[in-house]
């Protein structure tokens, strides 16, 4: 096991908490074997914590195929970097196994690394309908009757928000592409006549900034499509956007779902400011784990991979730069060991090292 020792962040946030934070040093595992048995003292937790609480750019993933067992922690959260900020699981979140549940709390209550609920929704019921169970009939949802369809619209809210309670997650991260094709069968009936503003306003009562809760409501995909009402710009923590195989900083400006479409959207009830601090872009580890996205220009002709790129990428707005929500990847799991290059997650720990500089 190789440790890289260096001093950790110097942010202004974490010295007012911290007198000692410039002697604070952090060893961050790069070849994990058993991180749970590792030699971190609490005081380096205690620290990592606070890191996470801090107003900082984070670091995020969609972590994919988790086991939480197995010789290698690629399947296992534990075996993500220390300075994650916050995953959406994609798949194994509804039945967690004790293995599963082991790894989660490890995670949240060492690390601090926040773990979100995450899938597509386009309908009714969509990932807890029990099994065996009409999602119409299950739900009182009744084609035609609006009231009866906002009740299951609530119903099934609160549902999924005592799912998340029930594992103690961390949220819920809405994918929300009601305008592309799916492979798989839907009626896109939340896309239609203001119901996924229902759902919303439900699940917001709950989860999010409006909660008070401290849990986390981000949606990606399309954030700034039509059907979301705009004032409910408010009720989400990040903006996460599929920046797939971008190629330059003027892309993640203005490409479609690129921040200046955000911008407009909710023009009036965010400032260009805070939408630029809300929004996280990410690239496709599922094509590109191996390279580290495509390669990328920077405004100034540098080039680079596309999660370096995007790392070092902060919005212009009004000729000022702003600071974004920060940079995140798509089967982070995938890029957990890459041949010829050191430790795990090479790409993911320089993007973070970019956007979070730490002071050697």
């Amino acid at each position: 096991m190789k440790n890289i020792l260096y001093y950790f962040l110097s942010l202004i946030g974490l010295c007012a908490l911290f007198s000692a934070c410039e002697d604070w040093t952090e060893t961050e595992v790069k070849n994990p074997e058993n991180l749970i048995e590792s030699s971190h003292s609490e005081e380096y937790y205690t620290r990592l914590r606070a890191y996470k609480a801090s107003d900082h750019p984070i670091a995020f993933g969609w972590f994919g195929n988790w086991t939480g067992t197995g010789v290698s922690l690629m399947n296992s959260m534990a075996g993500l970097p220390d300075s994650v900020d916050v995953i959406s699981m994609w798949g194994g979140w509804k039945n967690p196994s004790a293995a599963m549940l082991e790894d989660l709390r490890f995670v949240q209550q060492q690390k601090g690394i926040k773990a979100l609920v995450c899938f597509i929704l386009l309908d009714i019921g969509a990932q807890i309908t029990p099994v065996g169970e009409e999602p119409h009939k299950f739900w009182g949802w009744v084609d035609g009757d609006d009231e009866a369809i906002e009740r299951s619209i609530r119903k099934y809210a609160n549902a999924l928000c005592d799912t998340i309670d029930k594992y103690n997650y961390d949220g819920y991260d809405l994918d929300w592409e009601p305008s592309y094709s799916h492979p798989f069968q839907t009626s896109y009936e939340m896309a239609k006549n203001g119901r996924i503003g229902i759902f919303i306003d439900e699940m917001s009562k709950r989860i999010g900034p409006r909660s008070g809760t401290g849990r986390l409501f981000v949606i990606d995909g399309e954030p700034g499509n039509s059907q979301i009402p705009k004032e409910m710009g408010k009720c989400f923590d990040y903006f996460i956007v599929q920046a797939y195989s971008a190629t330059s900083d003027a892309a993640l400006m203005i490409r479609e779902h690129g921040l200046n479409d955000i911008i407009k959207y909710y023009d009036g009830v965010l400032s260009a400011e805070e939408c630029a601090k809300k929004y996280i872009v990410t690239e496709d580890f599922e094509k590109y784990a191996s390279t580290g996205g495509l390669t990328y220009t920077d405004s100034e002709g540098n080039k680079m991979n596309s999660v370096e790129g995007m790392a070092r990428w902060n919005p212009i707005i009004n000729g000022k730069k702003v600071r974004k929500g920060g940079v995140g990847t798509f089967h982070m799991e995938y890029e957990y060991m890459i041949d010829g290059k050191e430790g795990t997650y090479p790409y993911l720990r320089k993007a973070i090292q970019l956007m979070n500089p730490a002071v050697k």
